[in-house]
């Protein structure tokens, strides 16, 4: 690997952004410092080490990371693609990002030649072990042509069916003062471990069959009882709907009135997306949920077929509302309207699923479930007593409160 190619990715056009890339920068850093010195220097080894730190990190040869930035790059061919096809490329952009591919594939092939004396062994990194993610096949496809700029096809495919940036790279993403973020460690509980609630779990996984089947489907207000599983069940969907391609992105009650941005930017991109709303509720003073209601309904940018809204709350109309917006004291004339606004935000969703607190016979029933996913040996009846006495000495019968329960038996 020489300052030629170093050169060459600088002409880089389509896949420019991966000139920005730590590990990308800090080996062309390294390759300018060695030229510009014409002897190992200071600067160099730096850059050297920098880079293989980075991809120490990763648990990634250079040129299976290389392959990586390539799967996951957010390019206007990448974008192309994805949106509309290879078909709607047009043919300009077709030749600059079969062009692009070649040069990378120079940077792949062409072997290091780096003199640093000290760095002779870490060299291996770049030629180290196969990428592991079957998920990708277009990896394997790239590895083992002998022309990148001929797989334009190859990768369209890929675009198409897996996305693009952090859509592509996560299943799970966040929306705060950050911006848009990918969640490496998402929680993904299985449907089949939450026990009770038959029918909410029907309508929740028939509404988002439609969604990821493109058809049109309904913004859900899931309502009731604290510890019920209401945030469970919505993060259950993510394993349910894998291999549909669905994508859940969290935001945070503060952050409501963000998401005509968020919507902005989710808009532009083909797969399935739920924003999920955890314990949304605003008191009367609070303005955020003009946003939401703006999003779901009531502007002039309709919500995009692919991007859902499912929120969880413990209050059914959302926004406080007192007596007094009724009867009309103080010193508003129109009460109504104020009433029919506060209302008409838990209106917009189109299905509201309740969950009422479990019985005696279900909370019971998910203490033994856990009881045996765990393996805990305990007897039956003794569960039983210790069950109802910590659901009452606690938080009542939910099931956070099996959950916790079943926590304090581990310890034993």
């Amino acid at each position: 690997m020489t300052a030629d190619v170093n050169y060459r990715l600088s002409c880089l056009t389509v896949y420019r952004h991966l000139l920005q890339d730590p590990v990308i920068s800090a080996l062309r850093s390294c390759l300018d410092n060695l030229l510009q010195e014409g002897r190992p220097s200071a600067a160099a080894s730096d850059a050297f080490h920098s880079m293989v730190h980075l991809l120490l990190k990763r648990g990634l040869s250079f040129r299976d990371y290389l392959l990586d930035l390539i799967a996951h790059d957010d390019n206007p061919f990448s974008r192309q693609c994805e949106l509309y096809g290879l078909a709607a490329c047009s043919p300009v952009l077709q030749q600059a990002a079969a062009r692009d591919l070649r040069i990378l594939q120079e940077l792949y092939m062409e072997p290091l030649r780096v003199d640093l004396p000290e760095c002779q062994e870490l060299f291996p990194l770049f030629y180290g072990p196969e990428y592991s993610q079957e998920f990708y096949p277009v990896l394997a496809g790239l590895r083992q042509s002998e022309d990148w700029g001929n797989q334009l096809s190859l990768l369209a495919d890929h675009y198409r069916q897996h996305s693009r940036g952090l859509l592509s790279r996560y299943r799970a993403l966040s929306w705060g003062e950050q911006g848009l973020q990918g969640i490496n460690h998402p929680h993904l509980p299985q449907m089949r471990d939450l026990l009770g609630y038959e029918s909410q779990k029907e309508q929740i996984l028939a509404n988002t069959r439609q969604l990821v089947q493109g058809f049109p489907a309904n913004n859900i207000l899931l309502y009731g009882s604290r510890g019920t599983g209401k945030s469970t069940m919505v993060k259950c969907l993510l394993q349910e709907f894998h291999d549909s391609g669905l994508r859940l992105v969290e935001v945070g009650r503060d952050q409501v009135d963000h998401l005509p941005e968020l919507v902005d930017i989710l808009s532009d991109y083909r797969l399935p997306v739920i924003i999920f709303i955890d314990d949304l509720s605003f008191e009367d003073y609070e303005t955020g949920y003009k946003g939401l209601k703006a999003v779901m309904e009531g502007s002039l940018r309709r919500q995009p077929e692919h991007i859902l809204i499912y929120a969880t709350s413990n209050r059914r109309h959302l926004v406080k509302e007192y007596f007094a917006d009724r009867s009309g004291p103080g010193q508003e004339i129109h009460t109504q309207d104020t009433m029919q606004e506060k209302l008409s935000l838990s209106e917009r969703f189109g299905l509201t699923l309740t969950f009422p607190p479990p019985g005696q016979q279900l909370y019971l029933q998910i203490v033994e479930h856990l009881v045996q996913q765990r393996g805990i040996k305990i007897d039956p009846e003794l569960l039983r007593r210790q069950a109802l006495e910590w659901e009452r000495a606690h938080h009542g019968r939910s099931g956070r409160t099996a959950h916790q329960f079943v926590n304090s038996l581990s310890r034993i």
